[in-house]
């Protein structure tokens, strides 16, 4: 089988700005419907776009990534940005591409889970969805990060972030001071200055988690099927959100996927595929 290669296009959005989408067009270019793919927070569509070609490759579907708010040709983040832009956002997406089915990650979890109580989705699957049950996530190192942000110390507050989610594994329990010297020398890759980039993006996005704190119970809302996966490397809190879903999300399943880090889906992990062909297969 031939690498696939991903088309581009715009999403005109309901507040008239637009949105950066990528699709991997298993059954052709003008193939409809598929899965869509929201990615986490300050990081792009890029980072996705090789678990979109596996996932598409495995079903024979098409498989759409987009830039959320803020990056590439997406538009910016608009001044009174909440949880319910990116939910208007994804809905916008899904008329577009005809599909019903949704793939969140982090953040993109947390939007995915949000939306599926909002709007008409058959089947949401999640990855280590960044969500606030009650008062779960507070963030109170915030302060310091976006002072951090204002003094434009970009590896300092990739430093306080880092500890502050503990998303990086082993290297987010550092001392603050030995992280910022391993960012300052890591901000010299690509990758590094991408990152460096999408900081400002970050505290939008994190206030919002805190903002849409909601109680369990109100997930039983959501599609019939669904999935939710941790990761069996990723911080601890992730699999303490999937202990509270515990028992009212009406899943397709609850599971903890064992070896892989926060980031497998932008690997992407053969584990994480496998399970997310199966379930979006059924």
């Amino acid at each position: 089988m031939g690498v696939l290669q991903l088309t581009s296009s715009t999403v005109a959005t309901k507040d008239g700005a637009s949105l950066e989408l990528f699709t991997a067009p298993e059954g052709g270019l003008t193939a409809r419907g598929g899965i869509v793919v929201v990615h986490g927070s300050m990081v792009t569509a890029e980072l996705y776009k090789d678990l979109a070609v596996r996932l598409a490759e495995e079903l024979h579907v098409p498989v759409h990534v987009y830039n959320r708010r803020g990056r590439g040709a997406t538009s910016p983040q608009p001044a009174d940005y909440s949880l319910a832009t990116e939910v208007s956002d994804l809905g916008d997406v899904l008329a577009h591409t005809g599909s019903d089915a949704v793939f969140g990650h982090n953040y993109g979890g947390c939007i995915a889970l949000h939306a599926g109580r909002e709007l008409q989705i058959g089947q949401i699957a999640v990855y280590d969805p960044i969500i606030s049950f009650e008062g779960s996530i507070k963030a109170g190192w915030m302060p310091e990060f976006e002072e951090a942000l204002r003094a434009k110390d970009e590896e300092k507050a990739l430093a306080v972030l880092l500890r502050g989610l503990q998303t990086a594994g082993p290297i987010s329990k550092l001392p603050l001071p030995v992280l910022t010297v391993l960012n300052r020398i890591g901000s010299r890759t690509p990758l590094g200055k991408e990152l460096s980039r999408l900081l400002p993006t970050g505290p939008a996005e994190i206030r919002a988690v805190v903002a849409a704190d909601a109680e369990a119970k109100g997930f039983d809302e959501l599609p019939l099927e669904t999935l939710f996966l941790v990761g069996g490397a990723s911080p601890e809190y992730f699999a303490e959100a999937a202990q509270k879903l515990d028992g009212v999300l009406p899943a397709s399943d609850i599971a903890i996927l064992p070896k892989l880090a926060h980031d497998a889906p932008t690997r992407p992990a053969k584990p994480l595929i496998d399970r997310l062909a199966a379930f979006f297969a059924s």
